[in-house]
């Protein structure tokens, strides 16, 4: 019987971010000479990935939970809290309050109270990398998913920011690559706690 060496975590963190980055290399490509349509419309092919990084983050939270690779009331959160960021991404929550809740309240005359659900995201976000750095326990995995936060928080600023071209264009690209390098963190895991 031959034993076949085994991609390791690292390895297969790695791979997951070189896959996201292809897909949307070629996402703009296929829309050159307009290739921000790739990142800008909620039909886009990147705003489907985000959708599907945030699904695939609520299950990834799920199996670390359940073999011990998180604390089981951390991954449940995580879960969740990924599930209902996926159904906002794809159903555009966040984009309907801050369009339409002016119709729902007279607060939303305020900007900050139309932006609260990003401002939120990234508050509760920031607060929970706190609680997933204590409970990872390698290097690697605590380094990448500080790099998501970094990116996360990146990508809220732009969103909220004025930026120039082609850095505002790009970011849907940003928010992938956050939820990319969070799950590159959850799968550089080791599945159970010593």
């Amino acid at each position: 019987m031959c034993s076949r060496p085994t991609l390791s975590l690292a390895a297969t963190a790695l791979l997951l971010l070189g896959a996201v980055l292809a897909f949307m290399a070629l996402s703009a490509w296929t829309f050159a000479p307009v290739w921000e349509r790739a990142f800008r419309s909620d039909a886009s092919p990147v705003s489907w990935l985000s959708s599907a990084l945030l699904l695939t983050l609520a299950i990834m939270s799920l199996r670390l939970a359940a073999d011990g690779g998180l604390p089981r009331g951390l991954g449940g959160w995580m879960a969740a809290a990924m599930f209902l960021l996926a159904l906002d991404e794809q159903f555009m929550g966040h984009e309907l309050w801050k369009y339409r809740c002016e119709a729902w309240t007279a607060l939303c005359r305020f900007e900050v109270v139309r932006e609260l659900p990003m401002l939120g995201v990234g508050a509760v976000g920031t607060l929970t990398v706190w609680a997933l750095h204590r409970s990872m326990r390698t290097p690697l995995s605590r380094r990448l998913l500080w790099a998501g936060l970094a990116m996360g928080l990146w990508a809220i600023a732009v969103d909220q920011v004025p930026m120039p071209y082609p850095i505002a264009e790009l970011e849907e690209g940003f928010e992938v690559l956050a939820e990319a390098l969070v799950l590159a963190a959850f799968v550089s895991l080791p599945a159970s706690r010593p």
